[in-house]
């Protein structure tokens, strides 16, 4: 009698899915109970995707994946990494002919903290041990502060606005070209504005990249900005509005200054601070936080003014010179987003001449 011949049993298939997502029926009918929970997944997910800034998630992932490749060129393990080995990590940014800045390191630190935080794993954000070196890598740093980006303060900037309005009429009147005049007349309205819009606010680059037409209000006083995203609150939850007093010079007014520059580019929606094309066009894209920093250094070397310039020289300038003219601290740090004791060292600066007393030498 013939044996009956065994039939293959055919495995059922998984449809591949992401972690988080919950993998549904696939002949066709849904429990309601699956669809409800896989909703709230997806409700889950996009929180978790909304969580970081585009930006900040894309320079975490930078960060993680140094330390990744750093791990794993050293034979260690990465994720869960222990606090020995953050601890190292942080050593190697520091071994370099430039050693890694705070700041850098923050920002290495963070990626590590929310990769684990997104994989649902311990870190050792709460090292001691890792917290005294940080304060060791801080007094290490405390030399770098005599070189820190000058403050460009009002004196500063009527010299800044003068050497501009003059390079303006010499163009007028070299140019041959009508495009070339109508580029520098909307290059020479836009640095204005950014200049003393970021003078008056002590916006960082990246929020004066960000800023959009609908952020203003022009009040009797001034105008009002209400970024919708700062360093401080990527979600735009808190919305700090900064005020901007009108100027007691036209020359030099932030509102001024920037109403010429959205007459000037017909700007009535979307970003305000676009890039100027060599044919006198105006973009419909903001311009990146890094053409804030060329604008500042580029107008403070024409002018001449000594010092190392940047976009954190408006940062400093707005601290330092209100310290000069008698603002009290906390005021300082609120308009300027300040929450730490960084600001005194533009508030030591400010005072330095106040009570010289090498001015009683009579020298």
């Amino acid at each position: 009698m013939a044996q009956p011949i065994d039939q293959p049993v055919e495995e059922p298939t998984e449809t591949p899915h992401r972690p988080g997502e919950v993998a549904l029926p696939t002949d066709g009918t849904v429990d309601p109970a699956y669809a409800y929970v896989a909703r709230l997944a997806a409700i889950d997910a996009q929180a978790a995707e909304d969580s970081l800034a585009p930006s900040t998630r894309a320079a975490y992932e930078r960060a993680w994946n140094a330390f990744e490749v750093w791990a794993a060129h050293h034979r260690l393990l990465a994720l869960p990494a222990t606090a020995s080995t953050v601890r190292a990590f942080v050593a190697h940014l520091r071994d370099r002919d430039q050693p890694a800045s705070l700041p850098t390191i923050n920002q290495h630190l963070s990626a590590i903290w929310a990769t684990h935080a997104e994989a649902g794993l311990p870190s050792a954000r709460q090292d001691g041990q890792l917290r005294l070196r940080l304060q060791g890598y801080a007094r290490q740093d405390q030399e770098r502060l005599v070189h820190q980006m000058s403050a460009l303060l009002v004196r500063d900037v009527q010299a800044l606005i003068d050497t501009m309005a003059d390079d303006l009429a010499r163009e007028r009147h070299t140019a041959t070209d009508e495009r070339a005049v109508r580029k520098a007349e909307l290059v020479h309205r836009r640095d204005k504005a950014v200049i003393l819009l970021g003078l008056a606010t002590a916006m960082r680059r990246s929020e004066l990249a960000r800023i959009e037409l609908a952020d203003l209000h022009e009040e009797a006083e001034g105008l009002v900005v209400t970024p919708r995203w700062t360093k401080r609150d990527q979600a735009g939850t808190e919305r700090h509005p900064r005020a901007v007093p009108r100027g007691a010079s036209r020359t030099t007014c932030p509102v001024t200054a920037l109403n010429a520059w959205i007459d000037a580019a017909a700007i009535t929606d979307g970003p305000l601070f676009r890039p100027v094309t060599r044919w006198g066009t105006v973009g419909a894209k903001g311009f990146t936080p890094q053409v804030v920093r060329t604008i500042v250094a580029q107008r403070a070397q024409a002018a001449g003014l000594p010092g190392t310039w940047g976009a954190h020289s408006l940062r400093a300038g707005f601290a330092t010179q209100s310290a000069r003219n008698g603002v009290a601290r906390h005021v300082i740090m609120a308009d300027g987003d300040w929450r730490s004791a960084a600001v005194d060292r533009y508030l030591r600066r400010g005072a330095l001449w106040d009570g010289a007393a090498a001015k009683s030498l009579g020298l």
